[in-house]
């Protein structure tokens, strides 16, 4: 909790970029999220729109926890 915290306080002046596999902590502290599979970007849009509606078969799969 204390490192999103300061994720949080950092973003608002910076540009911070985070690299998890903790899709659940991307949600939390991420603007924008960009999915990456096999070295290959396969969706990027507002995080909010990536969690509610992706727009990628493979995205939706990784995220609702069907592989990954």
């Amino acid at each position: 909790q204390k490192i999103e915290d300061l994720i949080t306080q950092l973003k608002k002046e910076w540009t911070v970029i985070i690299v998890t596999h903790n899709m659940q902590q991307a949600a939390r502290i991420s603007d924008y999220t960009a999915f990456m599979y096999l070295g290959e970007m396969i969706e990027y849009d507002k995080t909010e729109k990536i969690f509610e509606n992706p727009q990628e078969k493979l995205t939706e799969n990784y995220i609702t926890g069907r592989f990954g």
